[in-house]
């Protein structure tokens, strides 16, 4: 007898994405086989075991087989095709605050409600989570070994009944094989127009010893960087696309003293323009000159990705089981590409723009400075007020495009042991410890305030006495465009420069330290659970049920990666000063960046559940489950109920609900006086970027809850399957942070403008030049913002999923047609209040871009579809991928959006159109004997659409459409 069950959406089973049959490259090494009475499967979304396809929870499952076909070589390509998907990381390279310190990292984001409330999990089993992400900890699909996957399994509905926090949206669970036999090997390399290409390689062995079975396997993943500069939409002139142009560059803006100058704004003092703006690259614009650093930021960065995989499966007797899992995952990103150099917000002169530095007159630089300018003598004082290091000339210590160097290292491993044993045919019993470790390193290079300081005065370098400017070891820098011979990343010539004035390596290097920390998350998660039959039937079958008991302990430890950026030890701008004014304790030493602490954090979670499935009749089931779980301390407990019912009127009908409440605990990072920065362009500093410092809440942080329900129907006839959901998820006190955009366009509500110094949020604004001046003091005073993770609005959002498919024969083939939809039909968030006052209004983020603030890009309707014909071997497929249009808000709610001063207005990607991939994937089955080899050819986005226009600083909405144009992949899979 069958008894291999799954709890499914429907008969669909993978209908949402493939469904097809798949090239019939035979697979006899693996041993899953189906009519195995002892292989019973527990699917996502339930502990009780052997319950009909069509269930009422809302599962989508997807085979390897399926992955196969539809050229997938990835978890984040699978994650991307899915219509239930909102926004997700682990593209290409994002400027959002949400994307920040998430470097490398991937994420799947249902319902569009955050990747924090959708549970990922393998073999059933927590995994990976992120420490310390921007967003708050989620599970990073990068880091699952796709090569040793079986199936994944995809649960849209709130399930923290079952599983706990973080199930709020709904659960993915990647599953591995059993019984797998053999060597499996695939490769596939895709070719990437601009880069250095794509390619990907795993192996797969599997052998069973009697009563053992072994799995390993060894996955490697590479992505070459792909340049901004080779995608004509990432490179749009200053007065289309102002997000990527920033009013701080090299060439800069100085004030002169005593030597005229071209803007006098006091009594012997002037603003000079340096020259070469226009030459390098740059946008003239009045006394400014406009800078992008995007020609120095890549699409793709460099990386690399290594998974490694091993699994032993033991009969220890007829009913007593032991499988244990080890998972290593490490991902390296060396050399991630990004501005030359960060502008000086904060230096010897405090929190104001240029950070007060002042150049020596006897700087070298000084001189051709002053005769380039046409300036009358030399200046008695030279000030910095709008520029940033390097710019346009390039940072020196990148030999090819004068980038500025990020880099991203992470290691993970997760060591997973489960004992299960049958007691009896009717009950059983299984015991779990998961234990794992993720490292994170990362850093960003920083300008040390007080060494840039000494170097303007010509004490810079290491060996430098401190004593006579320019002397033996003494150093001096060149703030002026006199410092270098061009534009390397855009090629550019400089007619401005002068043999012998440039910055040499050496100290640039003694200048710049890496600011960033080492992040751990250690995590401990046991699992008690009896499952079994109860002696009674109503008339549909056993009762069936589930209880057990589970205890996570979580340590977070935040290290600085060097004493320059530990505010322990350097809270202040000047290096080494332990006591500064107040509104500056904190911002670190370096000019823009800030600082690091020393974190070690735990956190301790207690949970008992039960769950029973009652079946009423052979075609009525209803289903009850309960959670509760303990955080203690300031966190508290809750517990969560759901139900469930199936009813099955025809042999051709089912029709499901479910309804529940869920909820996600906060991290225990987010429980701290940790804070981490982020950086923002900021309407309110009319796009300029801003230091944002997110910083947690050990006071009043709670949970977020939900209520949720789901409603939905299966036909399935004939070769023809189609299923209708709809979906509710309501759910309030979300746990997120303080809008940094918000709180600042409440204190300047015109870009640009006046600040209102009497509003109550004036407070989490640090502005050059201290206090807030009412009439003084404009939104391009603003400096750095203060945000924390509270409990915010609440937000509901509905929304129907459709899935389709027939198949036929079609001579000694087999025809399948495909699609599946995804349409969210309301997103409503509240007002967002903070301490009693008015922050922000509540709006309805469906068809809006919403690229400033959550929930991100919410596009009415996602979908795909496919045609697939396998015949003798041969499998061909084609497919198509549908993102919405949506309307960039921006334009309609911020005053005076669409003005670029002194250029006119733009209305760039005010409307940002829908995208439209089509792909083809072609699979043959070589006719040799002695092994299985499979030929594979794909062609993706073969209309090389490019992504529509959207005003950021990539030019298009990096997390809905494609930036990759056309791609060619090849690939291949041999098995024996």
């Amino acid at each position: 007898m069958n008894k291999t069950l799954l709890r499914c959406t429907s008969a669909l089973s993978a209908v949402v994405f493939s469904a097809t049959v798949a090239p019939n490259m035979a697979h006899a090494q693996d041993l899953q086989e189906a009519d195995n009475d002892e292989n019973i499967i527990v699917v996502t979304g339930s502990f009780i075991r052997g319950t009909p396809e069509d269930a009422a929870q809302p599962v989508d499952v997807f085979s390897s087989a399926d992955l196969d076909t539809a050229g997938v070589s990835s978890p984040l390509e699978f994650i991307k095709d899915l219509p239930q998907v909102g926004s997700v990381l682990g593209d290409t390279n994002q400027f959002s605050t949400t994307a920040q310190g998430n470097q490398g990292l991937g994420s799947i984001n249902l319902r569009g409600l955050g990747p924090q409330r959708t549970l990922v999990l393998f073999n059933g089993r927590r995994t990976f989570t992120a420490p310390g992400a921007v967003g708050g900890g989620f599970g990073d699909t990068n880091a699952v070994p796709l090569f040793a996957l079986e199936r994944i399994e995809i649960l849209k509905d709130g399930a923290a009944a079952t599983y706990g926090s973080d199930a709020i949206a709904g659960v993915a669970n990647f599953i591995t094989k059993k019984g797998f036999e053999g060597v499996e090997i695939k490769s596939d390399y895709e070719f990437v127009n601009g880069s250095d290409d794509n390619y990907t390689a795993s192996i797969l062995v599997g052998k069973t010893f009697g009563d053992v079975n072994i799995l390993a396997g060894f996955g490697w993943q590479h992505r070459s960087e792909l340049p901004t500069t080779e995608r004509d939409y990432a490179s749009q002139p200053y007065e289309v696309n102002p997000a990527a142009w920033s009013a701080l560059a090299t060439p800069g803006t100085f004030t002169v003293v005593g030597a005229g100058g071209a803007v006098p704004i006091a009594p012997g003092v002037a603003l000079q323009p340096d020259r070469g703006c226009g030459e390098l690259g740059g946008v003239p614009d009045g006394v400014l000159c406009r800078f992008s650093f995007i020609p120095f930021d890549n699409l793709v960065e460099d990386t690399d990705r290594y998974q490694g995989y091993i699994q032993a499966d033991v009969d220890l007797s007829d009913t007593f089981r032991f499988r244990g899992e080890f998972t290593y995952a490490q991902t390296d990103l060396d050399f991630i590409r990004t501005s030359p150099g960060y502008p000086p917000l904060q230096g010897p002169g405090g929190a104001q723009l240029g950070g007060g530095f002042t150049v020596s007159p006897d700087n070298p630089g000084v001189a051709p400075f002053v005769a380039q300018n046409g300036l009358t003598g030399t200046p008695a004082a030279i000030g910095i007020f709008l520029w940033r290091p390097f710019g346009w000339l390039g940072n020196p210590l990148d030999e090819t495009r004068g980038s500025g160097r990020q880099f991203v290292n992470s290691k993970a491993y997760r060591f997973s042991g489960t004992f299960e044993k049958d007691f009896s045919d009717t009950f059983r019993g299984q015991f779990s410890l998961t234990m794992m470790n993720y490292d994170r390193r990362g850093g960003s290079p920083g300008i040390v305030g007080s060494r840039l300081q000494s170097a303007l005065n010509g004490l810079g370098g290491p060996d430098c006495n401190g004593v006579t400017p320019g002397s033996p070891g003494c150093l001096w820098f060149n703030p002026f465009s006199n410092a270098g011979p061009r534009n390397p990343a855009l090629d550019l010539d400089n007619p401005f420069y002068v043999p012998g004035a440039e910055n040499s390596p050496a100290l640039v290097d003694w200048l710049t330290e890496e600011n960033g920390n080492d992040q751990s998350e250690d995590t401990v998660v046991a699992d008690l659970i009896f499952s079994g039959e109860l002696g009674l039937d109503l008339g549909g079958g056993a009762i069936g049920w589930a209880a057990g008991a589970q205890y996570r302990k979580t340590r977070f430890n935040n290290k600085p990666l060097n004493s320059f950026g530990n505010l322990d030890l350097n809270p202040c701008p000047i290096l080494g000063q332990q006591d500064c004014d107040p509104a500056l304790q904190g911002a670190g030493s370096f000019i823009f960046l800030g600082g690091q602490r020393n974190i070690d954090l735990t956190q301790d979670v207690k949970a008992v559940f039960a769950e029973v499935a009652v079946p009423i009749s052979d075609t009525l089931e209803i289903t009850a489950a309960a959670r509760f779980e303990d955080y203690g301390g300031s966190i508290g407990s809750t517990f969560n109920p759901k139900g469930s019912i199936r009813w099955e009127p025809t042999d051709w009908l089912v029709l499901r609900g479910s309804v529940g409440t869920t909820f996600r605990a906060p991290l225990a990072s987010q429980v701290s006086v940790a804070g981490v920065t982020s950086l923002a362009g900021l309407a309110a500093a009319a796009g300029n970027f801003k230091a944002v410092d997110i910083f947690g809440n050990p006071d009043d942080l709670g949970p977020e809850t939900a209520f949720t329900y789901n409603a939905g129907a299966i036909v399935d006839f004939g070769g023809f399957n189609f299923s209708v959901d709809y979906w509710s998820f309501d759910f309030k006190d979300e746990i997120t942070t303080t809008d940094g955009q918000a709180i600042a366009s409440s204190v300047v509500p015109v870009p640009g403008g006046l600040a209102d110094c009497s509003s109550p949020f004036v407070d989490l604004i640090t502005f050059d030049g201290g206090a807030c001046v009412q009439g003084t003091t404009t939104g391009l005073n603003i400096s750095r913002v203060f945000s924390q993770w509270v409990n915010g609005p609440k937000t509901k959002t509905t929304g129907l999923d459709f899935a389709a498919s027939y198949t036929t024969d079609i001579g000694n083939g087999v025809l399948t047609l495909g699609a599946n939809a995804s349409h969210i039909l309301t997103y409503d968030v509240g007002d967002f209040t903070l301490d009693g006052n008015f922050l922000r209004a509540g709006f309805s983020a469906v068809g809006l871009a919403n690229l400033d603030r959550n929930p991100g890009t919410i596009a009415p309707w996602r979908g795909n579809a496919y045609v697939n014909f396998n015949i003798s071997g041969f499998n061909a497929r084609y497919g198509v991928k549908y993102v919405d249009g949506v309307r960039d808000e921006r334009y309609a709610e911020t005053p005076n959006f669409e003005v670029v001063p002194n250029f006119g207005t733009t209305f760039f990607g005010e409307n940002i159109s829908s995208f439209t991939q089509h792909d083809i994937h072609l699979a043959y089955d070589l006719p040799i004997n002695a092994f299985d080899a499979q030929l594979q050819f794909s062609v993706e986005n073969f209309t090389d659409a490019d992504a529509p226009d959207a005003r950021t600083p990539l030019g298009y909405n990096p997390f809905t459409g494609n930036p990759l144009g056309r791609i060619w992949r090849l690939g291949a899979k041999v098995g024996f």
